[in-house]
């Protein structure tokens, strides 16, 4: 089971909150036509009953889009019956890689952007290449909090080793040929001011796709919209990089959820006009349903929004993007 951030730490957070209700802004006023969203999801059970994603697309009324699988260092990322298990049904799968173990160890940035791990990650570059089909790569996601191991102020982590650090990962699977893994930054949204992440980013020449995490967690009777959540960030986002954006985690509380999963899908995510994929966080974690199927009326919620024409991306246009921006 993955390790994820404690409640302990994100009751913390909740301590930082002053804010009102977020306004769109800048967001409202973008000219970009919308195009559509593809659908993903992270599924505890995906890993080890590959039918489960056939289950999963029958909840959700469609196929998804991205499969998202997590590794640590202490494991090979690219396991060939998950990867293709992915692509078999039509999914690109989508590696979160985490640089910690399942038994407590953590691996140093300022080491792995020496090339101390150079050997682990040439291996997993070569399988990735051997692999020869497209894959998204999450590398030390949520960068910009202190819940991991390779997390800000953490074991003297600074923005400048944890950008040395991705360019050392991403130039070693390049000069292996692993041409079609797409690289996807995604800090942890900065909806309270105490996590800032723009000085984290290892700039457009080393990423492919940016995005953004973020849940409603409900602590202490709280809960956020999908737009108190990722509004702030997005435009922030919007103003580092012109790669295209995606949710690489998103899920709420069992509290309100089906009025949440609608309003979020239906209102508010469309106004983030750049957002071209949104991958749901489809478990429990920390004691907190975050499951899109955690009632029936939040599933019929959730299956009503995605079946429409926003959320219709495909895997073939969800790569031309990384293919059309690569080119520039």
């Amino acid at each position: 089971m993955i390790e994820r951030r404690t409640a302990t730490i994100a009751v913390s957070l909740l301590l930082l909150v002053t804010t009102a209700t977020l306004g769109c802004g800048g967001v409202a006023a973008e000219t970009a036509a919308a195009k559509p969203i593809a659908i993903g999801a992270y599924s505890p059970y995906a890993s080890r009953w590959p039918k489960s994603i056939d289950h999963f697309a029958r909840l959700l009324g469609r196929p998804p889009v991205i499969i998202s699988y997590y590794h640590q260092w202490d494991s090979d990322p690219f396991v060939p019956s998950e990867l293709r298990a992915a692509w078999d049904r039509g999914a690109v799968p989508m590696i979160t890689w985490e640089p910690m173990s399942y038994r407590g160890r953590s691996f140093d940035l300022r080491a792995i952007a020496r090339g101390r791990y150079d050997p682990y990650v040439n291996r997993a570059a070569r399988a990735a290449a051997a692999w020869g089909r497209p894959i998204l790569m999450r590398f030390a996601h949520e960068m910009n909090g202190n819940w991991y191991p390779w997390g800000a102020g953490l074991d003297g982590n600074t923005p400048r080793r944890y950008k040395a650090a991705w360019r050392r990962v991403v130039g070693i699977f390049r000069h292996a040929g692993a041409d079609k893994v797409k690289w996807v930054w995604t800090p942890y949204a900065n909806q309270f001011g105490g996590v800032p992440f723009k000085r984290f980013y290892p700039g457009d020449r080393w990423v492919d796709w940016v995005g953004l995490d973020g849940f409603n967690w409900g602590y202490g009777g709280r809960s956020y919209s999908f737009e108190q959540l990722f509004s702030r960030s997005y435009q922030v986002l919007a103003g580092l990089s012109r790669r295209p954006m995606m949710i690489g985690e998103v899920g709420t509380t069992d509290r309100g959820k089906a009025h949440w999963i609608s309003q979020a899908l239906r209102r508010q995510l469309p106004r983030l006009r750049r957002i071209r994929a949104l991958v749901w966080f489809n478990a429990d974690d920390n004691g907190v349903d975050l499951r899109f199927n955690g009632s029936h009326r939040a599933l019929r919620a959730f299956r009503s929004a995605v079946r429409t024409k926003r959320y219709s991306g495909t895997r073939e246009s969800l790569l031309r993007l990384s293919a059309d921006w690569r080119e520039r």
